[in-house]
């Protein structure tokens, strides 16, 4: 039998009790490992910018680390898109599978199952997910060994700057220590990378991405800000006639400065203040199209699109097909998120309790259907009058309406007698089951026979009937029924008659738009 190996390829064994309750990525007073940054982003420079990265890509990624959570807090549309994606899984219900049909590993799933709902690991995910800015994140398991199974007992998020990659293959995380770069313990860490891009995952993150439109637009806005300061007030010009002295220069100079401020002021008579109104109409328009461009291209690269974040032209229907944009995004977050549970938490889990013997449990994350709430109301009004079994649970799910307590009042509406609601239903016509609609010709035969077999019916078509089966029976698509339906209708000598044929050329319509096999 071929040994169990972990991703990095070491050997799959149970680590000692001691090992798993020891706490070993926390912060260091005076170490490798402190909680103080250095805010590389106050006065950054595109120089600057291109030296910290080529420093992350050479294996010290700490002042990268340090700008990447910097922007999240100083560029407010970034924070903004990056929460809109992270939080998009909250959305989807995590589904546990058991990886094989023993009792075992049906007894891990069982398991895992009940640790994914868990506050300890919900909790946790969105911080998982801060591997989409920077690359990667590092989450600790601290497990719980004081009782058999032994379970999670919480998820500590460690900050990424006390991490690296190794230096030849540039994939292998390692631990900073005082004592140098070290391996991560067995079963200890949740190391989420994001796979956003081809390439090491250093390189992979968000931040990257955005960084340089980050510093443009800063720069933008410091200019833009320059210029409301100087133009939003407008220009105060003191003069004076050249006998003036120091202190009649200091007296006008207050009150042009004052004119600015508290809009009041006193001269002398011999000097004078004008107020000149610069000509910038339109100016101030460049600085906010150069601001929202470099938001447009942010939410580009964070969401993949723009219409759900910023007011563009296309309407509805744009908006849809970017909505979709987002949900394959979301999907593939999700299954990336799956794939390291399965591997950093279902695998150790399944080890530690069962060994061997049982194979770890499969993650998914799984989209809730959403329905169309007129659109369901509508396919109830068309089907449920003819036989279709609609279940409860869908149309309350889809409608917000929860299941009445014990004893409480409750509204009741009475359904109409006949199965086709509304003046348009025949008289004495009996319902049709949605079966009959959706079966092979042979069937939709009888549902002819049977829809005009009853009362009055039978004796006015009887003239009719066998000419028409006949004519259906050849038919070759539910389009010549409809058509056939259709002329019979209007050759029918009664009224009743008239109403039979077009509920039954209305029947074959519906059949073919949804779909109904004739072959």
């Amino acid at each position: 039998m071929m040994a169990l190996v972990d991703q990095y390829g070491a050997p799959l064994k149970a680590p000692s009790k001691e090992t798993l309750v020891e706490e070993t990525g926390g912060p260091m007073m005076g170490g490798v490992r402190q909680i103080q940054s250095g805010h590389p982003a106050d006065g950054l420079t595109p120089y600057r910018l291109g030296a910290l990265l080529r420093e992350a890509e050479t294996g010290d990624a700490t002042a990268y680390l340090e700008l990447a959570e910097q922007m999240e807090e100083k560029d407010l549309h970034y924070a903004a898109v990056l929460g809109v994606r992270k939080r998009a899984i909250r959305r989807l219900k995590v589904v546990v599978e058991a990886g094989a049909e023993d009792d075992a590993s049906e007894n891990a799933a069982g398991l895992f199952r009940a640790a994914m709902g868990s506050s300890a690991i919900t909790d946790d995910l969105i911080e998982m997910l801060d591997a989409l800015g920077k690359g990667f994140s590092a989450t600790e398991i601290m497990w719980n060994v004081s009782k058999s199974p032994w379970t999670i007992g919480r998820l500590e998020h460690r900050d990424p700057r006390w991490f690296r990659f190794d230096q030849i293959d540039g994939r292998t995380p390692l631990l900073r220590t005082n004592e140098g770069d070290v391996p991560l313990p067995m079963y200890r860490y949740v190391f989420h990378t994001a796979r956003l891009k081809s390439g090491l995952p250093m390189r992979s993150g968000l931040a990257r991405l955005v960084a340089w439109a980050y510093v443009f637009k800063n720069y933008t806005l410091k200019d833009w800000a320059i210029f409301m300061e100087a133009y939003g007030h407008p220009l105060r010009i003191g003069r004076h006639d050249g006998n003036a002295t120091t202190a009649d220069k200091a007296v006008l100079l207050r009150a042009v400065r004052r004119l600015g401020v508290d809009m009041a002021a006193i001269i002398p008579k011999s000097m004078d203040v004008e107020i000149v109104n610069g000509n910038i109409t339109g100016a101030d328009k460049m600085f906010e199209f150069s601001a929202r461009y470099w938001d447009e291209q942010i939410s580009k690269a964070v969401l993949g699109q723009v219409s759900t974040t910023d007011a563009i032209a296309g309407g509805h229907a744009v908006g849809k097909v970017h909505n979709l944009v987002r949900e394959d995004i979301r999907d593939s977050d999700a299954g990336q998120l799956a794939s390291t549970l399965e591997r950093d938490l279902a695998l150790p889990m399944t080890v530690l309790n069962f060994g061997t013997k049982a194979t770890p449990p499969k993650i998914r994350f799984e989209a809730e259907e959403q329905r169309d709430p007129r659109l369901t109301m509508l396919a109830i009004k068309t089907f449920g009058p003819m036989g279709l079994a609609i279940p409860e649970k869908m149309v309350r799910d889809t409608f917000g309406i929860r299941e009445p307590g014990d004893g409480e009042a409750v509204m009741v509406f009475t359904a109409p007698a006949n199965g086709n609601a509304g003046k348009d239903a025949p008289e004495n016509m009996p319902p049709i089951p949605a079966s009959s609609l959706f079966t092979a010709q042979s069937e939709i035969n009888a549902v002819v026979d049977r829809m005009v077999g009853s009362g009055r019916a039978q004796t006015e078509m009887d003239g009719l009937l066998g000419g028409l089966l006949e004519a259906i029976e050849q038919a070759s698509s539910l389009e010549d029924i409809r058509d056939i339906l259709a002329e019979a209708a209007d050759a029918a000598p009664d009224e009743t008659l008239r109403e039979l044929l077009a509920q039954l050329g209305f029947n074959a319509r519906l059949a073919g738009e949804v779909g109904a096999d004739l072959t």
